[in-house]
């Protein structure tokens, strides 16, 4: 018996194709539900604290542990060794010869008038305190509060510089002067004998001098003011001459392994100088590592001193500079510079109501770079229109903010 034959079944295209595009559609559906998912997780952030490097610009004053040498002297003199150079102590530095002949006297430039101008004036601090406090009553009296914080947050800083010039002086209170002089040949040298000039310390030799170097100094820290030294016109002479006479300056040693810079800051900066894990200095493109040494109110503006001890070109003659200072790693509210939109002039950030709705909330920037910002935390205070209410912590702010306004709802 013939077994019947069967026939193939043709396969059911219609029904591949169906269940094909059925398994596509869902595959889309999870993987369009996935980067909408995603889409709106990066909408908006919760601000959390971060860390960021902060750079400001500013003009700093080179404050110098110095040695100036002067003699008793007269004659001819002749120098073995050149401006710039690493000298060790006992190294020699010159030779006085006395030909027989006379000196000729030189006038001395006159910067009593500049002195008296850079030279802090504490019975003026002294009337700010007591003008700060008096404004504070009469606001309480007022009922007006909003001032009230930034008027005890400046009152503050200058108790504190007040502190410092009457108490604090750290260097004056250990006995260490950062300026000093030594004479080197005494009585006069016969005619025909000579006298070999040696350094009395180890140091960088310059034989450049502003005739600031007795004021502007490190333990004269305190009692400088800081707001008319962008003006001050310093005017080096050079001390390397044919001749010398009695109570001349030969040259200056100045110590290479340790200086300070002291820039002006504004008073909101103070906190990124005191709040730093470390910090820097960038001067002609060469970073310095330092170390915050202080940072106090001076006037309307601060200033903060970096201690540095690996020098830069000139360090050891040039008293002003231009520079950055970074602070590293300092810790603050932390946003998304994509956040940040100008108002009318106004900076500030989109931030998420209860109802989802969008408020535009100003921001005060501490420092950036190309991602993120620190801004200031809950408040800050505006010359123009006093305290500000700003962004706080684990508040909910939207990226992207050009891309919004106020009023938008959030989904």
């Amino acid at each position: 018996m013939t077994k019947p034959i069967r026939k193939k079944r043709r396969p059911k295209y219609g029904r591949i194709i169906m269940s094909l595009a059925v398994f596509g559609i869902f595959i889309y559906f999870i993987v369009r539900l996935g980067i909408d998912l995603f889409y709106s997780e990066q909408k908006t952030y919760l601000v959390e604290v971060g860390n960021l490097n902060i750079e400001n610009q500013y003009q700093a004053l080179v404050l110098r542990n110095e040695l100036v040498v002067d003699t008793n002297l007269t004659g001819k003199i002749t120098y073995f060794a050149n401006e710039g150079e690493v000298v060790e102590k006992n190294h020699q530095i010159a030779e006085i010869f006395n030909d027989g002949s006379e000196a000729i006297e030189e006038e001395a430039t006159e910067r009593e008038l500049n002195r008296k101008k850079i030279e802090f004036d504490y019975n003026l601090l002294e009337y700010d305190i007591t003008t700060l406090k008096n404004e504070i009553l009469f606001q309480m009296s007022a009922g007006q509060y909003d001032l009230i914080p930034s008027l005890k947050q400046e009152l503050i800083q200058k108790l504190e510089r007040l502190d410092k010039l009457q108490n604090e002086n750290k260097f004056l209170s250990n006995r260490t002067a950062s300026y000093s002089e030594k004479t080197i040949g005494e009585g006069a040298l016969m005619e025909g004998q000579k006298q070999a000039i040696y350094s009395p310390a180890s140091g960088v030799l310059t034989y450049k001098m502003d005739g600031y170097e007795d004021f502007l100094t490190i333990d004269n820290l305190y009692n400088i003011n800081y707001d008319e030294i962008s003006s001050l016109e310093l005017q080096e002479s050079s001390l390397i001459h044919t001749s010398v006479k009695p109570k001349d300056k030969l040259f200056k040693i100045v110590d290479n392994a340790n200086y300070f810079i002291a820039a002006v800051v504004a008073n909101e900066e103070i906190d990124t100088y005191k709040n730093v894990q470390s910090i820097s200095a960038v001067i002609d493109g060469k970073t310095l590592e330092g170390e915050v040494y202080d940072v106090f109110t001076n006037n309307e503006k601060a200033v903060a001193v970096i201690q540095l001890r690996e020098g830069f070109d000139g360090f050891f003659s040039r008293r002003l500079i231009n520079c950055s200072i970074v602070r590293e790693n300092y810790r603050g509210l932390k946003i998304f510079m994509d956040s940040i939109v100008n108002i009318d002039g106004t900076i500030g950030v989109y931030t998420v109501d209860k109802e989802r709705k969008l408020v535009f909330t100003p921001v005060k920037i501490l420092g950036y770079d190309d991602e993120y910002a620190i801004v200031y935390n809950e408040q800050f205070f505006d010359e123009k229109t006093g305290i500000v209410r700003s962004i706080k912590l684990n508040q909910e702010v939207v990226r992207d903010g050009s891309k919004y306004k106020t009023g938008d709802r959030m989904e």
